[in-house]
């Protein structure tokens, strides 16, 4: 059943097919069937507060239940809109009925307030009090309360960090009777926001037992291939995984190419563009939905192309009281249409939508399948619309539609083991209580090990006793859990507050003579103020955006083999923004370049790296190991969880220092975040694969000289100079020649 307002339609694909702007590019089309969850009845502990409720479980959900009755730690990993949260809702709620507490943890402050919401009205019905939030957006007398009377506290992890374990003394009484914690969206604590959490979920884990609870931990996730691995990774503890897949409606699954700019179709319009016309074509139609963008100047850009009043840019670095203004206003149909970044992909109530368009691969299967799940929450068929971008990885799905819906879901990487991240964590956790010895080096004296050793680190702890004291007044401080450096923050003409970016987002994207696009409005950075960590913007009438150059040099520390020549080891990172560039809105082509001088950001992380065989003349090795590198990281994706912009490649005709690998010239291709977060050690494991896939895609690219679809690469530092497709793809054939032979799938 279509949406009323396309009444008399067969199908999505024939009433976008019969406009012209959109007729004969739908490349693919599949309708994916309702698989309805069944209800069944429930005899066990909680049949009590179901009853109450007037709910009945569905199969899934009686499963978990079950599972939780029995003591097990339980991680769910359940399609989007199986109804994860009511599996975690009731037993909460009857811990509190009886005086036990519980903390849930949220990965966005917006999730938590939906879920304070949904949670409320279901205590008022069972006559639950002392359910509070407990995050940065929290008045202190609500704190106040929370502490006093808090049995259920909703909180995220940075709140955790910096309110709550600092001042564990307060919590004493809540902390002692914990009974669960409730990690929801468990996918999302991956790549260094997931390293983090592990090390923040120990010290939490650490202080409840020293108050003498032990709480049961329930996890929520979307499906990924390792759900059961991860939530052990993230906790030390040990899991019992339980997955289901649920659709509550049909959902119509589209890829629309876009608009070919010449006849060979080569050259095709820009995607942002095409969701541009496709978010005025929902909005006109009277249909609600979401196009989701994998950047944030890409969401400004498409709301700015789309120049329509229901259509409107939503993403993260908003201000919280503009972000729940947006969200209201798509639940009441003020905005038809939120173009947004993975701000959204998460479980925030905003109704029930008829569109999802993904505006490129958002770089997993898992966030490709919690997108277009945002859709056909209801009884009416829902429409999923991919329009690929001119990308290595956009392409590789492009050319095989059907993997999307048959590949199985990556695996998410946390390291708690990060050389950098741990010893900052071990200070904190100092700070609270002082570490014991056996606490320090699990194993020791019978002790449970709760902490990840970090051996390094105890050179900077002061011993006394057999226990170990930070010197540190403010350890707690040393660490952000999201992003790069501290926070600065955004403000207007005014003065007022627009936003926040992390220290390389401020180097990248609002830099000195920048446009930075915000609400679909251009701005001018006036000046930018490391001291006082302040970006100053004023409204802009220039008809271009900006797009920042480069200069990046990778010097390694140690490195140990992996097989098939490649190594891993550990490096120092260091980068500088060197200039600027002004592209033209629509068309962008480039009008200037402009040179910078900003401050190198330096950091230590982890890097893989490979010496290609020598099979090329040597004045085309620049150019050819430079292609590979973008091919490569293009397609990196594909066999690790990992964000496009968390992981960065450098390649050098020759390397100028030495190397354990020995010399010649070598491609490195690098995690993004400080100790490196486990990307490039996985992404050597499945190098045959990973060269393999790079070389397909190389052949099949019908371009000759190289494009976007396959060596070049947005996040290029130089803006794409120097690279050679017919050089990269000689090396890739010989690469795969000496590897082992294997299918990707």
């Amino acid at each position: 059943m279509l949406p009323e307002a396309l009444r008399g339609w067969e199908s999505y694909r024939d009433w976008l097919e019969a406009n012209p702007e959109f007729r004969g590019r739908i490349v693919f089309a599949r309708t994916l069937p309702q698989i309805p969850p069944k209800t069944v009845p429930y005899q066990g502990v909680f049949a009590g507060v179901l009853e109450a409720l007037g709910l009945k479980p569905f199969a899934h959900q009686k499963e978990a239940l079950k599972a939780i009755e029995e003591g097990k730690n339980v991680v769910m990993a359940y399609s989007t809109a199986a109804g994860k949260s009511l599996a975690f809702q009731v037993p909460v709620l009857k811990a509190a009925l009886e005086g036990g507490t519980s903390l849930l943890l949220f990965p966005t402050k917006a999730l938590a307030h939906d879920q304070l919401r949904r949670l409320k009205a279901m205590a008022e019905a069972l006559g639950v009090q002392g359910i509070y939030p407990y995050d940065g957006d929290t008045r202190g007398e609500i704190r106040r309360k929370a502490k006093q009377e808090g049995l259920v506290l909703l909180s995220n992890p940075d709140m955790l960090h910096f309110g709550l374990l600092p001042r564990h003394g307060e919590f004493a009484s809540f902390l002692s009777r914990l009974r669960y914690l409730v990690l929801d969206e468990l996918h999302a604590y991956r790549g260094v926001f997931g390293t983090h959490v592990a090390l923040v979920l120990f010290r939490l884990l650490r202080l409840a037992r020293h108050y003498g609870a032990n709480p049961q931990v329930i996890a929520a996730s979307a499906t990924i291939g390792n759900a059961r691995e991860h939530a052990e990774a993230l906790t030390g503890l040990s899991f019992v995984e339980l997955r289901e897949e649920v659709a509550r409606s049909e959902r119509e699954v589209l890829v629309l190419l876009p608009k070919p700019l010449d006849a060979k179709g080569e050259r095709r319009r820009s995607p942002l563009l095409e969701a541009a016309y496709l978010a005025r074509t929902l909005a006109e139609g009277g249909l609600r939905g979401i196009i989701f963008t994998n950047a944030r100047k890409s969401a400004e850009l498409i709301a700015r192309y789309a120049a329509h009043p229901r259509v409107r840019p939503y993403r993260a670095g908003y201000t919280a009281k503009e972000r729940r203004r947006l969200e209201e206003a798509l639940k009441t149909g003020e905005v038809q249409v939120l173009v947004s970044t993975s701000a959204l992909e998460l479980g925030v109530d905003i109704g029930e939508l008829d569109a999802v368009v993904l505006v490129g691969y958002p770089g997993s299967i898992s966030a490709f399948w919690q997108r277009a799940g945002r859709a056909g929450r209801g009884r009416r068929r829902a429409l999923v619309v991919y329009i690929p971008r001119e990308d290595p990885l956009d392409e590789y799905f492009l050319h095989r539609p059907e993997l999307l819906l048959r590949t199985p879901p990556e695996v998410a990487v946390a390291d708690p083991q990060n050389p950098v991240l741990c010893p900052l964590h071990l200070h904190a956790a100092a700070w609270e209580k002082p570490l014991s010895r056996e606490e320090v080096h699990p194993g020791q004296a019978g002790s449970p090990g709760p902490f990840i050793p970090c051996p390094e680190a105890l050179a900077e702890l002061r011993e006394k006793e057999g226990r170990y004291y930070t010197p540190k007044r403010h350890p707690h401080r040393d660490l952000t859990l999201r992003g790069l450096g501290n926070t600065f923050t955004l403000k207007g003409p005014d003065g007022e507050v627009l936003g926040y970016l992390d220290e390389r987002q401020a180097y990248w994207e609002a830099h000195p003579g920048a446009i930075y696009l915000h609400g679909g409005e251009s701005f001018l950075v006036r000046n930018i103020d490391p001291e006082r960590r302040e970006i100053w913007l004023l409204p802009a009438l220039e008809d271009h955006y900006t797009e920042p150059r480069a200069e990046t040099d990778l010097e390694v520390l140690s490195g140990e083999a992996m097989g098939h020549g490649v190594w891993v080891g550990k490096v120092v990172l260091r980068e500088r923004v060197v200039a600027y560039v002004k592209k033209r809105f629509f068309t962008g082509s480039i009008l200037e370049e402009v040179p910078l001088e900003l401050p190198e950001i330096s950091f230590p992380t982890e890097a893989l790296w490979f010496h290609p065989p020598l099979v090329i003349p040597f004045q085309q090795i620049p150019g050819g190991i430079h292609a590979l590198e973008h091919t490569l990281i293009g397609l990196l994706p594909l066999f690790v969880l990992a964000e496009r912009q968390d992981i960065g490649g450098i390649s050098y005709p020759s390397y100028p220092r030495p190397l354990p690998s020995g010399g010649g010239p070598t491609i490195f291709i690098y995690d993004g975040y400080p100790g490196g977060v486990g990307y490039v050690r996985q992404a050597a494991r499945r190098f045959p694969e990973w060269v393999r896939s790079a070389l397909e895609l190389l052949k099949a690219c019908p371009c000759e000289e190289g494009c976007p679809r396959c060596i070049l690469s947005p996040k290029c530092g130089n803006g794409n100079q120097y690279l050679d497709k017919k050089a990269a793809l000689m090396l890739a054939a010989s690469l795969t020649l000496s590897l082992p032979q294997r299918t990707l799938h």
